[in-house]
């Protein structure tokens, strides 16, 4: 079999089947915006929300999300959509603004073939992850598809240093990706013709130093983070048995994609006949493992940027980067196995969107943040307190709210919590004392949302990380006694589910 007979990219098909391409991407869009309609936000995306609209200007908002885990270019364009636009909406607004660009970039840019269009507009990245769900990772993916687009003119230029200084600032994996794309061009400047031109090692230098210093701005705005709750188990010195363990083991890295590692790394051998994009590919693999071991623990909207990154790759490369070297005949099964690979890798992420598809055919929300919210409309609950256990599903309800959250861990008032210096074990009685003290001194009624369902348990259960509510016979009796269960809001297709209760009875 002949490589042709199976390609992912055609250079000349972009031109050629754009109806195809505009009814394809006519059909994600309002595929998409149903999704948005219904769309409930979790709590991290009302917390990085929250964070945006904090302090009296941006250098008071800078302050506050210093530590936070993520750089500050999400956080400034809520900020100044926000300024500009002074409304919740434009949480959601921001988000599909920034996915309709980026998918509308690789329908209508990118030179791959229709059915690989449509798996990757209708993967769960694709259509609801990066572009639904309201966070900080469909900018990589719009950065990472516009370098793609614009690599023949911008990668003798500083603008590809800019790119790569903006995709670090997007979130802190992508800071591996952009040294990986910063590695894909000094391969490919080695085995050309260029490396003999002084220009080209002066603009890369240029583009090196760009890059580092997006690298640096993201890591003097993410450190040190007071937040050690979010940190890998596993963070440490790293020993020769940590790094086999890391780069080998499925448990910790790119599990949430439905697939093994391994997978992924014969997807990589689909690049072979490009010396920069098989090296950088590897190097981005690696890299990304050893970071989600060692320091932060991934999920799928950290794992799917790597998706993302080997989509740029394979682009760039259809398109004559990449360099070459001497061909044998083994590079072309070895290619077409690659290939194939990726696409099934790719066709699996289409599978996973049903995970959030489903439920809400089914009439589950993903987070019951929304009908807490309109709960608390009720006119006799328009100025309760509320309290939430855990403190971090307050996050969510402070978008659909604007009653006052008492964080009953921290003991403080608030729309974000802090993950460290908290009452990690608390009691039942602990929360009506609280109860009991806010409504003393402000008269208002307190409404408590509980994650756990409030029953005896010998064996107290984790609300949160480490946190735990104990729950004994006496300490039920006591909080059933003194308030008064006034809904259930379950189930929800996230963690956010609760049985909501009223104090006093």
């Amino acid at each position: 079999m002949r490589l042709t007979s199976f390609s992912l990219t055609d250079p000349n098909c972009a031109g050629r089947d754009i109806r195809a391409r505009t009814v394809l991407f006519v059909l994600w869009a309002l595929f998409v915006l149903w999704l948005i309609s219904f769309h409930v936000f979790w709590r991290d995306e009302a917390r990085a929300f929250s964070l945006a609209l904090s302090g009296a200007n941006i250098a008071e908002m800078l302050h506050n999300v210093h530590g936070e885990g993520h750089p500050a270019l999400w956080y400034l364009i809520l900020r100044s959509a926000h300024d500009l636009m002074p409304v919740r909406a434009v949480l959601p607004i921001a988000a599909a603004v920034i996915g309709f660009g980026m998918m509308a970039i690789f329908a209508f840019r990118s030179p791959f073939r229709l059915p690989v269009i449509a798996v990757v507009l209708f993967s769960l990245f694709g259509a609801f992850e990066y572009v639904v769900m309201a966070r900080n990772y469909g900018i990589s993916a719009l950065v990472m598809f516009t370098l793609a687009a614009a690599y023949p003119r911008v990668k003798n230029t500083l603008w590809f240093g800019l790119l790569l200084a903006v995709l670090c600032n997007t979130n802190v994996p992508a800071c591996i990706l952009a040294a990986a794309f910063l590695l894909f061009r000094l391969v490919e400047i080695v085995g050309s013709e260029d490396a003999a031109a002084h220009r080209t090692w002066l603009t890369f230098a240029g583009n090196a130093m760009l890059a580092g210093a997006g690298a640096l701005l993201c890591f003097v705005t993410v450190y040190p983070t007071p937040n050690s709750a979010a940190v890998s188990p596993n963070f440490g010195t790293p020993t020769p048995a940590k790094m086999l363990a890391a780069l080998t083991g499925s448990e910790a890295g790119f599990s949430s994609l439905g697939l093994q590692p391994l997978l992924l790394a014969v997807s990589c051998v689909g690049l072979i006949r490009k010396p920069a994009a098989l090296i950088a590919a590897i190097a981005g693999l690696v890299g990304l493992k050893l970071f989600f071991y060692f320091i932060y623990p991934a999920a799928y909207r950290h794992e799917a940027l790597y998706l993302v990154f080997l989509l740029s790759l394979y682009w760039i490369a259809a398109e004559g980067a990449g360099g070459t070297w001497r061909e044998v005949p083994w590079m072309h099964p070895l290619q077409l196995a690659g290939t194939a690979v990726f696409v099934a890798v790719l066709f699996l992420q289409t599978i996973l969107l049903l995970n959030p598809v489903l439920p809400q055919i089914r009439g589950i929300p993903f987070s019951r943040a929304a009908d807490a919210g309109k709960l608390l409309q009720r006119p006799e609950l328009a100025g309760a307190i509320v309290m939430v256990d855990p403190d971090t599903m307050g996050e969510s309800l402070a978008y659909y709210s604007d009653n006052p959250i008492w964080f009953l861990r921290q003991q403080r008032f608030g729309n974000v919590t802090e993950l460290n210096d908290a009452r990690r074990t608390m009691t039942l009685d602990d929360i009506l004392g609280d109860a009991e003290q806010l409504h003393q001194q402000t008269g208002r009624p307190i409404v408590f949302l509980s994650h756990a369902a409030i029953r005896p348990d010998p064996n107290p259960p984790f609300v949160m990380w480490h946190d735990k509510t104990i729950m004994t016979a006496e300490g039920v009796h006591r909080f059933l006694s003194s308030t008064r269960l006034i809904a259930r809001l379950r189930p929800a297709e996230t963690d956010e589910s609760y049985d909501v209760y009223i104090y006093p009875r």
